[in-house]
């Protein structure tokens, strides 16, 4: 997945220092900092902030020339930004400036600490005054935006995640029927490897780790059971398909992220997500795959991805922005992206997203058992932290067992 990014210590300085500015500004600007109406004599600008692929720009790009229709007090700008990492580690800078955008798109992966810093706006008092109709959307999705029973999101989508395989490989290896079990992946990767490619991208970063850790019945149980021993046995797995020579991470062939190890054809199997479908129609648009569910370890599980639209703390127009972002969920929009591979949090569309994307009907079934990430409050940390103990062990030669990796963080986070 393309990463929320590392988050340095200055990072984390950062974020108590927007804070304390906020709480700052607040004591001095109180009428601007709550804001609950737009004037419909006058244009309000509103500005959105997101990354994403090309096609996610060019559909942003469509619904801001449409708002007016709705809205014709608000005009909405896109910004988009280069890469999750630039988006992460800009934003705090952004914020202290008072420059960020008034609104962003933010996945459920990374959402909980950011919300517990109150750097977002609980948007229950601004919904009906904004004449926002919540009921439209999943109320599973709806709820997962919920924190200590605030809404902080305006749900956009919902999708499992993803196991890739490049069909031209596959038959080329003289392979059949497509792997179901961690096992099966295994004995297929020692197959697909060769001088060429690898025969699985194993990113290591917290999603990927997380898909593999609920696929054999485990979870991080926010901060709890991260020494359970059915993540132990997931990170095992990893541990043992590196060990092989089988697996190999983006960051030892110089690439950002997986999907560009898969549509470059370094490696053959690789778990990911939807934004695949988009990304690999600009990248490698001949490239042929098939999505499968997450393979399973000893059990079927996999993560819910759900992004959402949050309204930023500091926004000038709280209620302009939450309109904004509503907007973004109307049926055009929300078709263009079904189109992309995203299913639509709107109810009413959730049925497009199998027949708009045929390649990713296998995954259906996921639907049912895929679940939240379950990540420690200290999000950023405990990611941080993961990723640097499995590197250190699998690239660096700290020669850590899984059990001695996972004990250590748990550690991090009683």
């Amino acid at each position: 997945m393309k990463k929320l990014g590392k988050l340095t210590g200055m990072l984390v300085l950062s974020f108590i220092l927007i804070v304390s500015l906020a709480a700052c500004g607040n004591s001095n600007s109180a009428s601007s900092g709550d804001q609950t109406s737009t004037k419909s004599d006058k244009k309000t600008t509103i500005t959105f902030g997101f990354w994403g692929t090309a096609q996610d720009l060019k559909v942003y790009q469509e619904a801001a020339a449409s708002i007016s229709q709705k809205y014709p007090n608000i005009e909405l700008k896109i910004k988009q930004y280069p890469s999750s990492d630039q988006f992460w580690n800009t934003l705090p800078g952004e914020i202290a400036a008072g420059v960020a955008p008034d609104f962003i798109k933010i996945t459920n992966e990374g959402a909980y600490e950011y919300i517990k810093k109150g750097l977002f706006t609980p948007l229950d008092d601004l919904i009906k005054p904004a004449g926002v109709d919540m009921s439209i959307y999943t109320p599973s999705v709806t709820d997962v935006w919920k924190v200590d029973g605030k809404q902080y999101g305006i749900p956009n989508s919902s999708t499992p995640a993803m196991f890739f395989i490049n069909e031209d490989m596959w038959k080329k290896a003289g392979l059949g029927a497509y792997p179901t079990t961690w096992d099966e992946v295994e004995a297929a990767a020692k197959k697909l490897t060769n001088k060429d490619h690898y025969g699985i991208a194993i990113n290591i970063d917290a999603y990927h780790i997380t898909n593999y850790v609920k696929s054999y019945g485990g979870g991080w149980g926010n901060g709890k059971t991260i020494n359970s021993d059915q993540n132990v046995q997931a990170l095992q797995k990893i541990f043992d398909m590196y060990k092989e020579g089988v697996a190999v991470t983006p960051k030892s062939l110089g690439y950002g992220w997986d999907g560009e190890v898969f549509s470059n054809k370094k490696a053959a199997m690789t778990t990911g997500g939807y934004w695949y479908k988009g990304f690999l129609k600009d990248a490698a648009p001949d490239l042929k795959y098939v999505a499968l569910p997450v393979p399973k370890g000893t059990t079927n599980g996999s993560t819910m991805i759900s992004d959402a639209y949050v309204v930023l703390k500091d926004a000038k127009d709280k209620q302009a922005a939450l309109q904004a972002a509503a907007y973004l969920t109307n049926e055009k929009t929300q078709t263009d992206f079904i189109k992309l591979g995203n299913n639509s949090a709107v109810a009413s569309l959730t049925s497009k997203f199998f027949e708009e994307n045929p390649e990713f009907k296998a995954v259906e079934p996921a639907l049912q058992y895929s679940t939240d990430f379950g990540y420690p409050e200290e999000t950023k940390k405990f990611k941080d932290e993961l990723v640097n103990e499995i590197e250190a062990s699998v690239l660096g030669g700290s020669n850590k067992s899984p059990k001695e990796v996972l004990d250590g963080i748990q550690q991090q986070f009683k």
